[in-house]
């Protein structure tokens, strides 16, 4: 049975609730300058770690630094594998041009879509049960929009420098 679980986030900002039946059910909260992020859901607490720019995986800690599982990015296909421990790997892509519509999905009992619109969205699919997936999920969407916004940060400033 497929359910819907929403979310919201400021639009400047890169802290996301998630609500389940309409009740906040978890967190996800981003470190200013940083790829690294702090989620809670169902009184559980997720580390997620960003190694840097050369070696571009997130580890994914519990409790007691636990490790839990590794996000790997494919930047030039903005794509992602997340391998938990003890589970199929999940694939993460985008599923429209416009980058507001992606699909999580481990290709056997877990498929997870993403909607967004400013500052909100959906997921609904099967076994949406997978907190740390789901989680997962919106961080890999944040960290690919980190990057997107980066770049065109980086194209204006060239654009303004070569224009003076």
């Amino acid at each position: 049975m497929e359910k819907v679980v929403t979310w919201t986030k400021g639009v400047f900002d890169s802290s996301y609730m998630i609500f389940c039946n309409g009740q906040v059910c978890g967190n996800l909260i981003f470190d200013t300058w940083n790829n690294h992020a702090f989620g809670i859901m169902s009184q559980k607490n997720y580390h997620f770690r960003c190694k840097g720019f050369s070696d571009i995986t997130t580890t994914i800690y519990g409790d007691n630094n636990v490790e839990l599982g590794v996000i790997t990015f494919h930047l030039w296909q903005f794509r992602a594998i997340i391998a938990l421990k003890d589970q199929i790997p999940f694939t993460w892509n985008y599923s429209n041009s416009w980058l507001s519509s992606w699909n999580l999905s481990n290709h056997k009992d877990t498929q997870m879509h993403f909607r967004a619109s400013s500052g909100s969205g959906t997921i609904s699919g099967e076994n949406l049960e997978n907190e740390l997936a789901l989680i997962a999920g919106l961080y890999i969407k944040e960290f690919f929009s980190r990057i997107l916004v980066a770049f065109i940060a980086f194209v204006a400033i060239m654009v303004a420098v070569r224009g003076i």
